[in-house]
């Protein structure tokens, strides 16, 4: 039995055209049910109830079924009650579709759903959390998470009043773009200190005094932003996150920066990017911070940790 995990206002209400015509004929002859989401009743709380350790049947895997882009992958993520009995399929349909790039999830909706109706393809992934110290709140993540410029620039991607055009116009990915490069200006740089755990067994944990800072990402894979490459060499399955530690950017300097982070040739300039690679990074900001997960902000913090969670993830893909 497969769950279909689908929100029909997404992507301006393209998603539930999309998935009625061109994703569920792909699916015929297969056991499934369909999940809409709503205002009422959303991704979290539905995957929440699938996922109960105390269901009928809790001893088998429950088959999830995420139709939509990081997003919603990340609310599905966070309804998770068991991680253990639980595995999950993407067919991308977002506006950035980070994870499907970096898992090189093939074009063809067919392809993919072939592959998960076979389950050809399981894989167990790292999942990160999000520590919020100053409200005690805990987020999942399976791309990344991010504080500062990047976390803002989400957010303001999200509230923006272009966002539903441009989605109509299938030209989603143009907004972060577009806000990023109004926020570049009004950016104001703030001290931060930045703990990082030992970077093995027997080290200690280090101290950076941060005097301009920009934005932390903590990646799980290797893209963020849709089609970043905030760290090049992350890796999902290693137990440890990849961190792009971004400081002393002029306003010149930031536009010189994004245009390489898209390949990942950033990282040559160590006067600005310190890349890391730890299980856990915290920091503690004079101001509060914009923070993401997924892409998605909910909260600031003037003191996060971003680490590498207990558990992995089982995925169909």
């Amino acid at each position: 039995m497969l769950h279909m995990i689908v929100n029909p206002a997404g992507a301006a209400g393209r998603t539930i055209k999309y998935f009625r015509r061109k994703i569920l004929p792909h699916f015929a002859g297969t056991e499934y049910e369909i999940h809409y989401s709503s205002k009422e009743r959303g991704i979290r709380e539905i995957v929440s109830a699938l996922t109960d350790p105390n269901r009928p049947g809790a001893d088998e895997y429950v088959n999830l079924v995420v139709v939509g882009g990081d997003g919603t992958m990340n609310e599905a993520l966070n309804g998770i009650r068991d991680l253990a009995r639980t595995r999950v399929g993407l067919i991308p349909a977002g506006s950035g579709n980070d994870l499907a790039r970096d898992l090189n999830l093939p074009k063809d909706v067919e392809e993919i759903a072939v592959r998960i109706r076979k389950e050809e393809t399981v894989r167990r992934v790292d999942v990160g959390e999000t520590i919020f110290h100053d409200s005690g709140v805990t987020q999942r993540f399976l791309v990344s998470s991010g504080a500062g410029f990047d976390a803002e620039a989400c957010h303001m991607a999200q509230n923006a009043p272009m966002k539903g055009l441009l989605n109509r116009l299938r030209l989603g990915k143009l907004i972060y773009i577009f806000e990023a490069m109004k926020l570049i200006f009004a950016w104001r740089c703030a001290p931060a200190s930045v703990t990082c755990d030992p970077k093995g067994e027997g080290d200690a944990s280090t101290v950076l005094k941060i005097g301009r800072f920009v934005f932390l990402a903590a990646m799980n894979h290797r893209f963020e932003g849709g089609g970043f490459m905030m760290c090049p060499k992350a890796k999902d399955d290693d137990g440890k996150l990849d961190y792009c530690l971004v400081h002393d950017l002029s306003v010149t300097g930031f536009f010189r920066f994004f245009p390489l982070a898209l390949t990942g040739a950033h990282v040559k300039h160590r006067e600005i990017v310190k890349q890391l690679r730890r299980t856990g990074v915290r920091i503690r900001s004079e101001k509060p911070l914009w923070v993401h997960c997924d892409g998605e902000t909910a909260r600031t913090s003037t003191d996060v940790e971003m680490r590498i969670g207990q558990e992995q993830i089982i995925l169909l893909m």
